[in-house]
């Protein structure tokens, strides 16, 4: 071993908490013998192994250091880490309280280390030694570093009464450092030790250190050897702390309880007159039999001790058992009935559980009847709209423009009892909603209700369009692929496989094959005919395998799709075939190709030529799922556009900008809150001498004066702001008959001139402190009215906050069976949509709470195993739950979902429920219970948004049926939609028609299906940019001079 030798005798390393103890060395008579040794602790082995096993001894992490108190180290860490800290310890501690506090110590029987040193720490903190540095306060109050030279203790001294005369107290003179080595006597309380060389830590570090103490009860402390010796401390252990005199004691001590014990037998048989021969009683062996018999057999031996020669009758009647009767056997059965009736005690009954830390686990509490969650409603049973019976029109004739779109709308497609929309499929159409209504900004879109949304997806029809359905698909569309017809979002690239079957032909080709002539021949036929179809190779590839559908074949080139969203060609079937052209590129991706093959079936099958027209014909009679799932894919690519990353980017700065205002706002207001605090003491002190008397007559008659028609009026301030309100309401008035009352205004002047002398005169006479009553009155109401406008920043704060956190969707939380729980409106929009969206009379956005089913890994874990109750353990296999009073067998977590869900359960995250009315929320708040930790939080949530939540049930309640405040049933008037026939409309059987992109028309003037087709790049010259005319984002000039007029 390569190391530095230590002296281990100071250092004792810790094991167990014991001393760690070194093997002795050995008696080596030959000189040459071969031995190994151990460094660090000069161990000598002649035995190899003996070695070894030594060595992993000490390298095994079950060592400690007794100074730091580290633990789980070696040997040797924790050898180096007690010398390091003995050195640094014994440089810091103070030199001059060293001897002291070591004297102190030594022999003390404190067993516990805290108490010792809380002892020491209050014995030292106010006495000083001589060479201590410490510092000294004046008697000017200066405070001067000094040097302690002398010290002189005067005793306590005590009148003979042993009242104390004076207390005890020391002197010191010390030196004055900076002055000079001028010196000054002061006593204890003038001088202060430095913090920082005399703490608690630091005098445990010291003693851990210095003094040692063995593991028996009762053992002293002991100072180590070597500061012993330094400081010249007895180390002669005195013989009563010794451990055999202990030991000796405590024996005697026991033996002394026992012999007690039995003189207590022995003084029944003693009276007055002791017997001649002292009887020695030993105490009674422990034995198998019962106390009764025990006892028995003490009153029989006593019994005969009473009978022998040379005792007298005074021991019967001295014997308790003495009675009226005068004999021993009434008192041995008084004895033994005692025996009995403690024998037949009950034994004390077992202490009370302990009681329950609530919340605990939701399904550990008990099953009890009461409340349920109510049924939950469906999607797929919703009805979406209210039709009346179609009209028998011509669907094939064109419309003209003079029908009426009420009549329009009741031509469209019918929609049956049942709305069509899969159950499994759920999800799609409430993310869909969520990302537009979250990002409608970036998209520039009108937010729009969850009703309209389900019904536009549903209105199918030839006649007219639905702006909201069509300005949803635009509006992605435009962010897919921007002006300069770049695309945003991460599309894979349909040109990867026909290289790599390319490459793989090539290969082919050079193999130089069997079967060459018959691929040949298919290629030839292939290359025909692609020569004569013109199209692309993947149509020869599309010939090997059976074709589902003809996308590939709408544009004549790959990219056909690309050119005409960068024009903006949404119209006559445009913007259908842009979404059939993104669709296809999509599916080459593996994890799309399902969902977009079975859309493309539909829009371009096999046995119809495609074409814009065909496309938009068939997206008519588009399933609701399939439209659903367009949507969803549009708004995955979308999700990855640099428009909307901006502004999730941007909502990101603005919330850190809006958590800084929000930390000042609420320094300021907690400012104001302790300013207000001290304001109400003062007034509190001030409202003693402030207290309003009784009013006297004469007050009164002040207060009340009469005007000359015999009207009672009041007097003072109120009446100087009433005439001031009349002197402003009135003005007009005054001004046109000034001239003939003037003396009547002349007459009020007086009133107002004696009004205000009397209130100057009764404020003159009122006591000093009221006025700093009355200013300290206002402050308060000055600073209340601060802090509720602090409070009113603090909440818009809060709703900026709230309406800026887009970047993830919060659950509001989950049940005691694991369902999940949301309200769509939580977060990332306002409160029942935009303000300024077409149906903002609304008043809703959502409006619905919803329940999505546990993971798969939930429910098998926590529902169908019972994890993580008190069921699946050891403790709880024997508990029964109650139900309906039977105790026989134990509901399951499974059975009591099905009764307290009302048998709506639902099993899969894909499957959701929905609640929409404020008696079924209510129903749900009284059914979770707040003891579950889980459950507990939800309610929480839902207590927190409850009045927004109810009042969107409300709201849509009357919006449904078309009753709330606005509604085009109110208030007709036309509207701004793209149909082909402009007219009125009738809200109660399509409301999505009601919809109209307003953000998109004030921010550029037009629809995004209507946008303009952009210029030529040929310019005129002369135009409003070569005249240097300012012009807007749209290339036109912002004021009315154009390239008209050239002066």
């Amino acid at each position: 071993m390569i190391g530095s030798r230590y002296f281990l005798a100071s250092l004792p390393i810790q094991f167990g908490r014991k001393p760690v103890q070194l093997v002795a060395s050995p008696d080596i008579d030959d000189e040459s013998q071969e031995v190994w040794q151990i460094s660090q602790t000069g161990e000598v082995f002649v035995d190899y192994q003996s070695y070894l096993d030594r060595l992993d001894f000490y390298k095994t992490k079950q060592f400690s250091c007794e100074i730091t108190g580290h633990m789980n180290l070696s040997f040797f860490e924790a050898l180096i880490s007690e010398t390091n800290s003995s050195l640094d310890v014994d440089q810091t501690f103070p030199e001059a309280l060293k001897d002291p506090v070591l004297r102190k110590v030594q022999f003390s029987t404190v067993s516990r280390i805290d108490t010792l040193v809380d002892q020491l720490h209050d014995s030292f903190k106010s006495d000083f030694y001589p060479g201590e540095h410490v510092t000294a306060i004046l008697p000017n109050g200066d405070r001067v570093e000094a040097l302690v030279r002398e010290k002189t203790m005067f005793p306590e001294l005590r009148y003979a009464s042993g009242d104390i005369q004076r207390k005890g107290f020391s002197r010191y003179t010390v030196k004055l450092i900076n002055r000079n080595d001028e010196e000054a006597q002061v006593d204890n309380e003038h001088l202060v030790r430095d913090k920082k060389s005399f703490t608690k830590a630091m005098l445990r570090s010291f003693i851990k250190n210095t003094v040692s103490r063995e593991p028996w009860n009762g053992a002293p402390w002991l100072v180590k050897e070597e500061f012993a010796n330094k400081y010249k401390i007895p180390q002669t252990v005195p013989p009563h702390l010794q451990r055999a005199s202990t030991a000796a004691e405590r024996k005697a001590k026991a033996l002394a309880q026992k012999r007690e014990q039995g003189l207590v037998v022995a003084s029944v048989a003693n009276s007055s007159s002791a017997p001649s021969t002292p009887v020695e009683i030993k105490p009674t062996p422990k034995s198998h039999k019962s106390k009764s018999h025990q006892a028995a057999m003490k009153v029989t031996k006593i019994t005969q001790l009473d009978r022998e020669p040379g005792t007298t009758s005074n021991s019967a009647r001295a014997s308790p058992w003495s009675s009226p009767t005068g004999t021993p056997e009434a008192g041995m059965a008084k004895i033994n009935s005692k025996a009995a009736a403690k024998e037949d005690t009950p034994p004390p009954p077992p202490p009370p559980p302990k009681p329950i830390k609530y919340p605990i686990e939701d399904l550990d509490l008990l099953y009890q009847e009461g409340p349920r969650r109510p049924k939950l409603h469906f999607l797929s049973q919703l009805p979406i709209s209210v039709k009346p019976e179609p009209p028998a029109v011509d669907t094939v004739r064109r419309v003209s423009r003079s029908l009426t779109r009420s009549s329009l709308v009741s031509s469209a497609s019918p929609v049956p009892m049942n709305n069509g929309i899969d159950e499994g499929k759920v999800s799609f159409f409430l993310s869909t909603w969520v990302f537009l209504n979250i990002y409608c900004e970036p998209l520039l879109l009108d937010s729009f209700t969850f009703d309209d949304y389900l019904q536009a997806l549903q209105f199918s029809s030839d006649e007219i369009d639905c702006d909201l359905f069509v300005e949803i698909h635009c509006a992605l569309l435009k962010a897919i692929v921007n002006e300069q017809g770049v695309i945003q979002a991460q599309l894979p690239d349909p040109e990867e496989d026909d290289e790599e079957e390319e490459e793989e032909e090539s290969d082919e080709e050079e193999d130089g094959s069997s079967t060459g002539s018959a691929e040949d021949t298919v290629r030839v036929n292939g290359d025909r005919m692609e020569t004569e179809d013109d199209g692309e190779k993947s149509r020869a590839k599309s010939e090997d395998r059976e074709k589902s559908h003809r996308a590939d074949e709408l544009f004549e080139d790959s990219d056909g799709w690309i050119q005409r969203l960068k024009a903006r060609d949404f119209k006559n079937g445009g913007w259908q075939a842009i979404v059939v052209g993104v669709l296809y590129r999509l599916s080459v991706d593996d994890r799309y190709a399902k969902d977009c093959e079975e859309i493309l079936k539909h829009l371009t099958p096999v046995g119809e030529e495609p074409a814009p027209e065909s496309v938009r014909r068939r997206y008519l009679t588009l399933d609701i799922n399939l439209r659903a799932m367009v949507l969803h894919l549009l708004s995955r690519l979308t999700h990855e556009t640099r428009s909307v990353r901006d502004y999730m980017e941007e909502c990101s700065e603005e919330m850190t900008k809006h958590r800084k205002d929000k930390i000042e706002v609420q320094r300021t207001r907690r400012d104001l809150i302790s300013e207000l605090k001290m304001l109400d003491d003062e007034r509190k002190i001030l409202l003693p001498e402030n207290t309003p008397r009784s009013p006297s007559p004469a007050a009164a008659s002040r207060q009340t004066s009469t005007d000359a028609d015999g009207d009672s009026k009041m007097t003072g301030a109120d009446e100087e702001d009433l005439d001031g309100d009349d002197d402003e309401d009135g003005d007009d008035t005054d001004r046109g008959r000034s001239l003939r009352r003037g003396g009547e205004r002349a007459n009020e002047r007086k009133r107002k001139r004696e009004a205000e002398k009397e209130k100057a005169d009764a404020a003159a006479k009122l006591p000093k402190t009221s006025k700093q009553f009355q200013k300290v009155l206002k402050t308060i109401e000055s600073v209340k009215a601060k802090i509720a406008k602090q409070e009113e920043k603090i909440a818009s704060f809060d709703e900026d906050l709230r309406q800026a956190d887009c970047a993830r969707f919060r659950m509001m939380g989950r049940d005691r069976f694991w369902n999940r729980y949301w309200w769509f409106e939580r977060n990332g929009m306002p409160f029942g949509g935009l303000p300024q969206s077409s149906t903002a009379y609304a008043g809703y956005a959502n409006a619905m709470i919803w329940v999505q089913g546990p993971d798969p890994s939930e429910r098998e874990g926590f529902l169908v195993e019972e994890a993580g109750t008190k069921w699946a353990s050891e403790e709880g296999s024997d508990m029964r739950m109650k139900m309906n009073g039977s105790k026989d067998e134990r509901m399951t977590v499974l059975e009591r979902q099905a009764l307290e869900e009302s048998s709506t359960t639902l099993t899969s995250p894909t499957q959701y429920g929905y609640i929409d009315t404020v008696e079924e929320f209510e129903q749900v708040l009284s059914w979770l219970d707040i003891k579950g930790v889980r459950e507990k939080k939800l309610k929480q949530q839902f207590e927190e948004y409850r009045k927004h939540i109810e009042e969107g049930m409300v709201n849509r309640k009357k919006y449904l049926a078309g009753e709330s405040e606005g509604s085009p049933e109110k208030e007709a008037g036309p509207t701004r939609m793209n149909t082909r026939g402009k007219a009125q409309i009738d809200p109660g059987v399509w409301r999505c028609l009601n919809w109209a992109n307003e953000t998109m028309l004030d921010e550029h003037g037009h629809t995004h299906f209507e946008q303009p087709l952009p210029r030529k790049s040929g310019k005129k010259k002369g135009g409003a940019q070569d005249k240097g005319v300012p012009v807007n984002r749209q290339g036109k000039p912002v004021s009315r001079q154009g390239d008209r007029y050239n002066f």
